[in-house]
């Protein structure tokens, strides 16, 4: 049972009923003070389970991640885990992007490493024009 008190429309005060016997309500609620600690029963707080995470949800929740990431959405990375560790290949055009997929792995609950493999496009060197300069080669004659 739940019951709310709001004094004042300034405080509001709730007081949940779980049950509790009536020699141990009269023991909780007498020990509201400096000595509660002492006299009132200590529980352990529940212990939540979580099952561990298996690498295909790990791969799963990284490609996810991944496609809703911006920068990242129209990109083709792979993505394998194995034992959480989680290897990224695949092609971007910038070293950033590069990282940006690093980080967005590493936030995946279940990765314990990530190899970031992910190749850089290397883009030509171009002149004032924005024609493509030949390679810079040394013609012996």
């Amino acid at each position: 049972m739940v019951k709310t008190i709001i004094v004042a429309g300034l405080v509001c005060l709730t007081i949940f009923s779980v049950g509790i016997s009536s020699s141990n309500r009269s023991e909780t609620l007498a020990g509201s003070g400096p000595q509660a600690a002492k006299t009132a029963p200590q529980q352990a707080a529940p212990k939540t389970t979580t099952a561990p995470v298996d690498d295909a949800s790990i791969t799963a929740a990284v490609r996810a991640k991944l496609a809703r990431t911006p920068s990242l959405k129209d990109t083709n990375i792979n993505v394998v885990t194995r034992d959480g560790i989680v290897t990224l290949t695949g092609l971007l055009k910038t070293g950033g992007l590069k990282g940006v997929a690093t980080n967005v792995t590493k936030s995946v609950k279940g990765v314990k490493k990530v190899d970031n493999q992910i190749a850089v496009e290397h883009k030509p060197k171009t002149n004032a024009a924005g024609e493509s300069k030949p390679a810079n080669r040394s013609v012996k004659p």
